[in-house]
Order: C-alpha cells, then structure tokens, then sequence
C-alpha cells in the first residue's frame, strides 16, 4: 500500500522525451540512489524479518505474531520554491508491507535484479533501455508524480515500522 499526500505538485506533466539532457541524469542518478536504498532495506527486513521468526517459533518468547513495513518519505529540496520551513515538505510517502515481500524469490523486489521499467519494451521510448529499480518505478507509475516533480526531491526519510503482535485468548 501506498500513500498519495502530496506538497502541491507542478501539475504540468511532461514526457520523458521532453526532458533535457541534465534532467535525464539527475533521474538516472535518482535512480542509482534509490537502488542502492533498496538494498539496504532488504538487508535489514531480512535480519528484522529472520529475528521476528525466531521469536514467533519459540515457545518461550513472548511474541505470537508482526508485521514489518518500510516508509519512504521523498522531501521536496530546500531550494523548491514550494519549501516552507515551518512543513514537513513531504512531496510523497510509499510504503511497503515487509514480512512476505520476498518469499519464495529475493530477486523480484526491493533490491532484487528485477528491471521494473514501464518502458522497458517500448519501441521508441528513451528510457527503453534503463534499468528501473522497484522505488523509482513507484514514483513514477505509482503516484501521481510527474518527472518534473520527481526532480523536485532533495531528500529521502527512511523507517522501517515492526509492530510487534502478542494476543491472548479468553474463553
């Protein structure tokens, strides 16, 4: 699941051939970026995820049940003409449920190998032969970002969110 609040955004949405040479790398460099985050956060949900299985399995722990979910903050840059010191100047929030993201194959998530570009078989796209890791999929397909306002990111917020579950049955 993912949320959708939103610093007012451009509204103008232009297409990826419209963008300048400059704008392309700062998107590619967002990209690499977010990549490198992915991987990250898989290496730490999957020791949460390992530890939180252990403690469920084991009868003398006191913990029956967790959920896990990562939150991306994606802030607007300080130099936005939209930036008010006295916000918070989140442009976009995604989250992702952590616990059973990767059963059954590492590759196909955050951090995974998996290209998650939309244009990947576009004939004629300029982004056809880019590589796009999941986060920067969801900023552009998943959100109502467009790619002059994915430029407008001057920072990235990161939580990883265990709840930890214990219940008790009364008859």
């Amino acid at each position: 699941m993912q949320t959708t609040d939103y610093v007012a955004y451009l509204g103008h949405h232009i297409q990826a051939d419209e963008l300048n040479q400059s704008q392309r790398q700062a998107l590619e460099k967002l990209n690499q970026i977010l990549a490198k985050l992915e991987k990250g956060i898989k290496k730490e949900a999957l020791l949460l995820v390992a530890e939180c299985d252990r403690k469920v399995n084991d009868e003398h722990e006191w913990l029956e049940d967790y959920e896990a979910e990562v939150e991306i903050s994606f802030w607007l840059k300080d130099s936005d003409p939209a930036f008010d010191e006295d916000q918070d100047n989140i442009l976009v929030v995604l989250r992702e449920e952590l616990k059973h993201c990767w059963d059954g194959d590492l590759e196909n998530y955050l951090g995974g190998k998996t290209n998650h570009s939309e244009f990947q078989h576009w004939e004629d796209h300029p982004m056809k032969d880019e590589f796009h890791c999941w986060l920067y999929h969801c900023l552009y397909d998943h959100t109502e970002l467009g790619w002059l306002d994915i430029l407008r990111i001057g920072s990235i917020w990161v939580d990883i969110k265990p709840r930890l579950q214990h219940f008790i049955e009364l008859e």
